[in-house]
């Protein structure tokens, strides 16, 4: 099953969403995906942790 994301979220590659299993819901609904991380929010996650 192909499902088309505009959003700019983590899961997005291309304009479609690459999730491919359940995870724990994101509690953020107001993107209407249960799952949306932001993608840059996550990557400046990721890029303090290196730190």
């Amino acid at each position: 099953m192909t499902i088309n994301c505009s959003e700019k979220c983590l899961y997005e590659n291309e304009g479609i969403c690459t999730l491919n299993r359940i995870i724990i819901s994101s509690g953020n609904i107001s993107s209407g995906c249960p799952y949306f991380k932001n993608k840059h929010e996550s990557q400046k996650n990721i890029d303090d942790n290196l730190k």
